[in-house]
């Protein structure tokens, strides 16, 4: 490796990206701009582009979801650049996604130059006053430093704010001008990192957790259920320890794996155990509502719920009051609560766990619990195979066959799950021993985050010798192709399987629903939502980024062999692309 002492540190740009190296950055990923070429230059020349080196994206919006994806997997800071206005603007979509998630990112978006002198023309059309206002509603903090020194504190600064919790990303737009400018001397940066670091976890209430405690110890029927901690592998054990120690059933949040699917007490997939719940401890979930009392009793099937447990108690345990602001309704409406731990979830979990052992409850009834939730586990489980069993043939083929074939292609490797499709999963037919085995959904809602998260993913676990798989929808693919070939050019090996309804499915069901409603023509529900007439040719997309890519999969008996191809093909180190048509469900 190069070493920058050994250079030459001439512009302000050197320095900026000295400081990135000081602050431990591996990948920044970029699309390319002239607002920031000086940092470019010096990420290229003066660092050898190294550490950190550079991922060049064929979008801003996949290169904002390649570093979203990356510190998900990582855990560390994910850091991109994008290219003043046009670039911010890209990008912007995916910032939402990353500031609902609650992903530590730092964006630097180069402007100007704010001199007026030193502008080109075409600077004067890119460059903005205050830039960052774009995207302050959903980043936890802007700013726009006015000479190099103002640079230095804002980039130590940034990297600190977005590593405390509540997590999220931060937007520095680096002057071109300041870029570019000469230095009389080299500089430190000043990037210590242990004076910079985050903050240590919040810690709760020792009384809130005897509170709690005892609450979850003497309830009739306890449910738990666990959020945005799954991304996080050391969560798994204290909830164990938590769920075993109180009896209670548990529940997965929307689009997050917590605990063990093949325990007796895991009840994803009972759409009842919430009405019986006399208590709900909701540990680290976005939307209190739709863990608690559900949404869309009315009219909607393709959004609803179902109804919850109205009259049970209610506990929080959260940083959510620290998040967010009045811009987006994200998180949904504002819950009743009948008890709140304002404190770092995973703390809050280990000591909530060590108060169920120190107090005890009723051993017998706790284990009379557990054995009538067992009951309800075995049964979710029977109508899983039923389902499997039942549709195992069907053409065009089913979740639960394609779930099921991805799982027993790979289930012998070191996998982890990076990105899965959403309304459309099945759950049950691809077993997780806990958090960490899969990434969590996109955050905000944001179609098109899939195929970079997952490559941003890969590229985090490249030397690790874990098999990332991806599974996400042919639109999804469809609106960020590119990060295909990021993959390929930077060698991150990678399993994406493809999901092609050939439709803008969720949508689709949207338009029937409303038809069906209004009395009108469902059969005319497809209009607007098929990508038919032609059908994307998806498989030779892929291989024409770099990807090897078999001919798509349309039957279920061909799904077994291509899939144990396609995980060999990631073994040896290439991207590989399995599109498989699928029912529209």
């Amino acid at each position: 490796m190069r070493d920058a002492k050994t250079l030459h540190m001439a512009y302000g740009s050197d320095l900026m990206a000295q400081a990135l190296r000081d602050l431990e950055v591996e990948y920044v990923f970029i699309n390319p701009g002239s607002s920031f070429r000086g940092l470019h230059d010096s990420l290229v020349n003066y660092l050898g582009d190294e550490t950190p080196k550079m991922v060049l994206a064929t979008h801003e919006m996949t290169a904002v979801a390649m570093a979203h994806g990356y510190a998900k997997a990582t855990g560390r800071t994910g850091v991109c650049i994008l290219h003043n206005l046009v670039g911010l603007m890209n990008g912007s979509m995916a910032i939402f996604n990353a500031f609902c998630d609650q992903v530590p990112m730092v964006i630097f978006g180069g402007s100007g130059p704010a001199d007026p002198g030193q502008r080109r023309f075409i600077d004067w059309a890119h460059s903005a006053n205050t830039q960052g206002d774009l995207v302050r509603p959903y980043v936890k903090w802007t700013d726009e430093p006015a000479s190099l020194e103002g640079a230095m504190d804002s980039m130590l600064r940034a990297f600190r704010i977005a590593g405390t919790a509540p997590k999220g990303p931060v937007y520095v737009s680096l002057d071109a001008g300041l870029q570019e400018e000469e230095l009389a001397e080299p500089r430190a940066t000043g990037a210590d990192l242990p004076r910079y670091s985050p903050a240590a976890p919040i810690h709760p209430d020792p009384a809130a957790i005897d509170r709690v405690a005892r609450a979850l110890l003497e309830a009739e029927m306890p449910l738990i259920v666990c959020g945005r901690l799954g991304i996080d592998g050391r969560t798994t054990a204290p909830l164990l320890r938590l769920v075993e120690a109180t009896g209670a059933a548990y529940l997965d949040d929307r689009t997050t794996v917590c605990f063990p699917s093949l325990h007796h007490q895991n009840l994803n997939g009972d759409k009842e155990v919430r009405k019986l719940a006399d208590i709900i401890v909701a540990i680290d979930v976005q939307d209190l509502t739709l863990a608690t009392k559900g949404y869309g009793v009315g009219r909607s099937t393709i959004m609803g719920t179902g109804a919850g447990a109205a009259s049970a108690r209610v506990v929080d345990v959260s940083l959510n009051d620290y998040f967010g602001n009045s811009w987006s309704r994200f998180g949904g409406p504002t819950p009743p609560l009948d008890d709140q731990i304002l404190a770092d979830p995973l703390t809050t979990l280990e000591a909530l766990a060590d108060a169920v052992e120190r107090i005890g409850g009723d051993a017998a009834r706790i284990t009379l619990r557990k054995a009538q939730l067992a009951a309800r586990h075995e049964a979710i489980r029977e109508r899983q195979a039923e389902a499997l069993a039942r549709r195992l043939d069907e053409t065009p083929i089913s979740m639960e066959t394609l779930t099921h074939e991805v799982y027993q292609a790979v289930k012998g490797e070191d996998w982890r799950l990076v990105v899965r499709n959403h309304r459309t999963w099945r759950d049950g037919f691809f077993p997780f021993s806990g958090a960490g085995d899969y990434l969590g959904g996109d955050g905000g809602g944001g179609v098109g985050y899939g195929p970079g998260a997952a490559v941003g993913a890969a590229l985090a676990l490249r030397k690790s010798g874990v098999l990332p798989v991806a599974m996400l929808g042919d639109g999804d693919f469809m609106m960020a192709p590119g990060a295909i070939w990021s993959a390929a050019h930077m060698g991150a090996p990678l399993l994406m399987v493809i999901l092609n309804n050939h439709s803008w499915g969720n949508d689709e069901l949207h338009q029937r629903e409303v038809a069906h409603q209004r009395g009108r023509d469902v059969s005319r529900a497809h209009i607007g939502q098929r990508t038919e007439e032609p059908h994307a040719d998806i498989a030779s997309i892929a291989r024409g980024f770099g990807a090897w890519a078999p001919e798509r999969v349309e039957h279920p008996a061909k799904l077994a062999p291509v899939l144990q191809d396609a995980v060999g093909r990631v073994k040896q180190g290439q991207v590989a692309v399995v599109e498989v048509i699928t029912a529209l469900e």
